[in-house]
Formats: C-alpha cells, structure tokens, sequence
C-alpha cells in the first residue's frame, strides 16, 4: 500500500473538521448520519492499512538534516491506532444522545472529530519530532472540549491541563533537542538508536528520565496526575476519551516510543533511570489507588482509578523484559475497554439524574439495572476476576514482575494491594446501587428510567466485548507478542 495513504486517517477528519467550525447543519439527525460516517469511514480506512501496512515512511516536513516531520505505521503503532479508532465509534454514537440538547454541539463534534485525525498522527509518528509536533497538537484539540461548558470549574481544569500537558511536553521537547545533537537521527527503531559509551551513560539516563516525566504527564505519572480527576468536569463522552482512550494513552504510547523505540531496553536496564521511573510508577498506583477510596465524586473516583492502573501499564514497562512489554500493552487495551464502559455507566447515570456523587446513588439499580449491570462487569474485569479481559492483563502483569528479582517482586505485591483497594472502591458503587444503607433507595418513587438506547447499545457492546477478550483473549495477547519479538 502506498505509504501516501498515512495521510488519510490523520488529515481528512482534521479538515473536515475544521469546515464544521464555520458550517452548520440545521438537521441534527442528517448532522449525526454525517460524523458517524465520517468516524466509521476513517476507522475502516485504518483497519484496512493495518492489514495492508505501507512499506515505508512519508515526509511531510524537511527542517535541516535529518531533523523532519516522517510518518510511518509499524507493529506497535497499530496497537494503538485500532483500538482508539474502534472505541471512538461507539463513543461517538454514545455522545449523539448525552449532546442531544446542547447548545454548541457543531464545535463540539468538530474538535471531537479532530482530536481523532490528531490521534492517528501520534500513531504514525516515525520520529521523536514529529511525536511531539502531535503531542501539542493533541494538548491544543483537545483543549476546548474539557472547556466545554465555559464555566468557572471547567475553565480552571482547562488551565490546569494547559499548563500541565504543555510543561510536561517542553520537558520533552529539550530532551529531543539533546538528542537530536548526540545522534544523527532520532527515528524510532525497534530497540532503541541510542548508544552511549560510559562517560555519558548518566547524562543520557537523565535526559531520559526528563523526558519520561515530561511524556507522562499525559500518563498521569505522580506528581503530575493532578490534571486528571480535574478534567472529569468535561461532557462524558470526552472524559470517556480522555480517561480510557485517547490522551492518556498516548502518554503511555509516548513512554512506550522513549523507552523501546529510542533509548532501548538494553541501554536503561540496570540504570537509575529504570529504578528510578519504576519507582515512581509504584507510587502512583498505590496512590491513584487509594486517592480514588476516599472519592465521592462518581466521575473522579474513576478518574483516580484511572491514575492507577496507567501505573500499573508504565510499571510493566518499565520492567525492561519482553514479559513485561507483553503485560503492559495488553492491560492498556483493555483497561481501555473496561474504562470506558465505566465511564459511560457514570455518565448515563448523571444524565438520567442529573446527581454526581457516590451517596447518590443509592437504589439506582433498580431503576438503571442494564446501566449499573454493566458498571459492575467492568469492577469485576478491572480488580481481575476470571472470565473478565481485566483477568488476563492482570495475570500478565503479576506472571511478568515476580521474574524480574527484587524489584519486579515489589512491583507484584503493589500490583495485588492495588487490585484489593480496588475492589473496595469500584463495588462500592455496585453496592449502593443495588443494595443501598439501611434501605435507603432515593429513586423509589422517582419516574428515572434507563438512558436512550444510543447510550446504552455502546455500554453494552463494550460489556460484550470485555467478557470476549475474557474467554478468547489469544487474538489480543498474541498480536502484542508479535510487536513484541520485533524489539526483544
């Protein structure tokens, strides 16, 4: 396939959507029938070049030397490439419906459409540079809508996750400028292309974990996971996104580029840096973790979840073995399917209620019994009960520490405190939906009924699909390990 056709996916949608900026459909049903067959479209067009990967790179940019803007698609980046383009479809059929009677829905779709072509562009980056021109990009699309409502709360997250995701970003950029005079090319290589003799062996581990840092902001890495439960003010359909899918994890997608694709495992295994980064993802799981038991925001209990069990990704990867890689990529997609059907469950239940918190909650179930059903398959798949995606990723991710001596062992016991703490604060809220304190059922007299069927279809197919993987999880799991064996 021509490698001209990379731009399809990243540059259509971003020009169809700024048209829509300026032109506005008058009917609401011909304007969806529109954006989904724009979502769907693009999504096809990306499952069919990923089975029909173009041979080489595309230069969109020539700055000086071998300083460029390159896309190019490889194994790993249709890892991410698939699975945020699949889950965008039912996002968006979901958003249709929770966006039904707001009033600045066409810029809402508009950036919503674009974040998806600047999501592909992160994915088919072929280099560091252009990896971050991306980044930004994403920071800067992504923007209006967490400043959606244009109130005092969501013009304060939309500053905290400016200022966050553009600092961090800096970070990064200074180290690819290092880079780039060290080494003659910063494009991305299975393995790493940097090579240090012993003198610069510690200056170099600095400048990765500058630039760890500077990406994981993005990945919520502590301290800089504040962003996060902040942004939960944003409609659902984009914390839904932003949680589960698309800026998140591309932090992920970032680290995982910087630590395999640039420095190299062989180069950082054994080095401060590795204990270092490691290190701090422990912390963040366990501090994700218990920040998101003392949560009685439904959104932000979640969002904290989500700080998480990203942690739970970086510290896979962060591993260095081939085990570990495995384990990490296979939770980041699924995690993502788990995520965002519990986000959905949050955000029909604060649609159909108009309550946020936790306390509020109490009776639902019987009222929303699809809705609260399905919220409480993805507790059971994220704290890895069998028969659940979460399961496999989980025994992954334990089966990958305990080999990795010391360090991986502290990383396993983290990993299974995590899960309990887990337990406690995702069926927390199955338990006051269905069996409420004391008989305390507030929507007992109340006429709430289930969400429209074009939120509740794409919560249910993600519940369907999340029990899949549960029971047939080899197509996933062997996928990942075949991008792995192109790096170890």
């Amino acid at each position: 396939m021509d490698e001209k056709l990379l731009l399809v996916p990243v540059f259509v949608p971003m020009l169809i959507s700024s048209g829509m900026l300026f032109i506005k459909a008058k009917d609401s049903k011909r304007k969806n029938i529109l954006i989904e067959g724009i979502v769907v479209l693009f999504t096809v067009f990306v499952w069919i070049m990923s089975f029909n990967t173009p041979s080489s790179s595309i230069t969109l940019l020539q700055i000086t030397g071998d300083f460029s803007l390159k896309l190019k698609m490889d194994g790993f980046s249709k890892v991410f490439s698939l699975m945020s383009s699949s889950l965008w479809v039912f996002v968006t059929i979901y958003a249709f419906e929770y966006m039904k009677h707001d009033e600045r829905q066409n810029t809402f779709f508009a950036f919503f459409i674009m974040a998806f072509g600047v999501t592909q562009g992160i994915c088919y980056a072929a280099n560091l540079m252009t990896l971050y021109v991306f980044y930004e990009m994403f920071t800067l699309t992504t923007l209006p809508l967490v400043i959606h409502y244009n109130d005092a709360e969501s013009r304060y997250a939309g500053r905290k996750y400016a200022v966050y995701s553009i600092g961090g970003s800096a970070f990064a950029f200074v180290g690819i400028i290092i880079l780039s005079c060290f080494f003659p090319s910063t494009e991305f290589v299975a393995g790493g292309f940097v090579t240090a003799s012993e003198s610069d062996t510690a200056f170099l581990s600095a400048v990765f974990l500058m630039m760890f840092f500077g990406f994981g902001v993005k990945a919520a890495i502590f301290p800089f996971s504040g962003w996060l439960p902040a942004a939960g003010v944003a409609p659902t359909p984009v914390t839904a996104l932003l949680h589960a899918v698309a800026v998140v994890k591309a932090g992920i997608f970032a680290i995982v580029r910087l630590t395999y694709y640039s420095f190299g495992q062989d180069f950082l295994t054994g080095t401060f840096a590795q204990y270092t980064a490691l290190a701090f993802a422990i912390f963040t799981m366990l501090y994700g973790a218990i920040k998101a038991l003392k949560e009685n925001h439904f959104k932000r209990r979640l969002a904290y979840s989500t700080v998480s069990n990203l942690s739970y990704i970086i510290t896979a990867l962060m591993l260095l073995t081939e085990e570990g890689f495995i384990a990490g990529l296979t939770h980041m997609v699924f995690h993502g399917i788990i995520k965002i059907t519990a986000f959905m469950c949050a955000g029909s239940f604060m649609h159909q209620t108009g309550f946020s918190y936790i306390f509020e909650i109490d009776g639902i179930g019987k009222k929303m019994p699809v809705t609260f059903g399905c919220y409480t398959i993805s507790a059971l798949s994220l704290m890895g009960i069998p028969l659940f995606c979460g399961f496999i990723s989980k025994y992954l991710l334990v089966n990958a520490a305990v080999k990795c001596g010391i360090h991986g062992t502290v990383a396993a016991i983290a990993l299974v405190i995590t899960s309990l703490i887990c337990a406690a604060y995702m069926l927390g809220i199955t338990l006051h939906a269905f069996f409420p304190k004391n008989g305390r059922a507030l929507y007992e007299k109340s006429d709430v009924r289930e969400a429209n069927l074009t939120m509740l279809i794409p919560i249910c197919v993600f519940t369907a699909v999340n029990i899949f993987f549960g029971l047939n999880p080899s197509a996933v799991v062997n996928f990942i390990t075949t991008v792995a064996r192109t790096i170890f």
